[in-house]
């Protein structure tokens, strides 16, 4: 019987009765007693109705209602199909997180949920294992007081989880970790924990081969070097045909020079075991300079201008930030054919500062954006070859950049030219 119909019969009974209430009470003088009789005798009733569903709700352990008349008996069986939903619905629950425990616990990266506070919620048995985590001990703990690197802490409050983080485990400094943060629903958040001490030992073979190669061929290199400048200079003393060789010769020996000192410098940046030593340094300062070399680099050929709203003061590595600048304004005087216009500014922002290095040239199609920074990445051979440069350039502008605590962005559109930008904090 639908609830609709129980709701029917419930009021034509109620009817039906205050109809021979009045009846009875007409014939006999006693209405008002009569009616007052049957209406503390319904609400008596509904009453004990009220204490049994309490009483099923609360202190009884029968899975099934109590039985009861009228309306009530729809109520009682409403609330049962209710509980008997819940109760699926729970099992069901119980059974995706038993799995997905089952899970994350065979996952060989470790996974820690994050509260608002960042308190430990939960972790698996590989969390246990690379961070040293205790299920008695650090549940509820803030994970800043489990892993206390600088370098993780800092990415823990930036909010920018684009990109993980690598630190050494606080168990055991052999052990390198990347950590990665995930934010779900409103203030959680997924830390996940990669071992990556393998990745991070064949990446200090390759660093450590490609500084031993660029030194050992420095000595070769100048001996070269210093027999070209001899064949330069007494150039006049030999045939004619030896003339354009002996050229190409210096060229290539400069350029083989040029990739050394790029790759070590590049390896020095990469191991990160040299510190920022960072001091007070005057950006404005640096452009203005560097625009002034890429002025003569131009030749004329180029129209490049400098704006600058402020003599901020950032706290870094002059030489490095030189090196970064010198990269990103001599990369556009190369490829910016003649005629074209570059601007090199230096703006300040709501909460720091902005150095931009834009032309018009012949732009970047956006399949090539990601990997710009990549180790010897070139979009076009030919091009590339025919302007000179190592392919290293904005590999160490990146490696630089991200010693000083931001990160080179890049837009460019096919046909309309190139920006590379990157923004600095204000020194508080």
């Amino acid at each position: 019987m639908s609830s609709f119909r129980y709701w029917g019969v419930e009021i034509w009974f109620v009817s039906m009765v205050t109809i021979v209430a009045i009846i009875i009470g007409l014939f006999t003088g006693y209405t008002g007693e009569i009616l007052f009789v049957m209406t503390a005798s319904y609400l008596a009733w509904h009453l004990r109705q009220i204490y049994r569903l309490k009483r099923w709700l609360t202190t009884s352990r029968d899975l099934y209602p109590p039985d009861s008349e009228g309306i009530w008996s729809d109520i009682f069986h409403s609330i049962y199909l209710l509980q008997k939903r819940n109760r699926k619905s729970k099992k069901r629950l119980t059974r995706i997180l038993s799995e997905f425990r089952s899970s994350t616990a065979a996952l060989p990266d470790g996974a820690i949920v994050l509260g608002e506070m960042t308190e430990i919620i939960w972790f698996n048995k590989s969390a246990e294992n690379l961070i040293g985590l205790n299920v008695r001990k650090d549940i509820g703990q803030r994970i800043t007081n489990l892993i206390r690197n600088p370098r993780f802490v800092s990415y823990l409050e930036h909010g920018d989880y684009t990109l993980p983080v690598e630190v050494t485990s606080p168990i055991d400094d052999d052990i390198k970790l990347s950590l990665r943060l995930t934010e779900y629903n409103k203030n959680q958040r997924l830390l996940m924990v990669r071992n990556i001490t393998r990745l991070y030992q064949l990446e200090k073979i390759r660093q450590d081969f490609v500084a031993n190669v660029s030194h050992e061929l420095r000595t070769p290199l100048t001996v070269v070097n210093g027999y070209v400048e001899i064949f330069s200079d007494s150039k006049e003393q030999l045939p004619t045909f030896f003339h354009r060789p002996v050229d190409q010769m210096g060229q290539q020996v400069l350029r083989m020079r040029s990739l050394v000192d790029d790759l070590l410098t590049l390896s020095k940046l990469e191991s990160g075991d040299e510190p920022v030593r960072e001091v007070s340094v005057s950006p404005s300062m640096i452009l203005k300079r560097i625009v002034e070399e890429a002025k003569a680099l131009s030749e004329g050929k180029h129209k490049i201008t400098f704006d600058s709203d402020n003599d901020a003061i950032i706290k870094g590595n002059e030489k490095e930030l030189h090196s970064a600048f010198s990269n990103l304004i001599f990369n556009a005087v190369r490829y910016t054919p003649k005629g074209g216009q570059i601007k090199v500014t230096w703006h300040q922002l709501d909460d720091g500062f902005r150095m931009a290095v834009e032309d018009n040239g012949p732009g970047i199609d956006a399949v090539h954006l990601p990997r710009l920074t990549e180790r010897f990445y070139r979009i076009d051979d030919g091009r590339d070859r025919s302007v000179g440069g190592t392919g290293l350039g904005l590999a160490i502008v990146k490696h630089i950049l991200e010693r000083h605590g931001t990160r080179l962005q890049i837009t460019s559109e096919v046909g309309r030219g190139s920006c590379f930008y990157c923004d600095f904090k204000a020194v508080k």
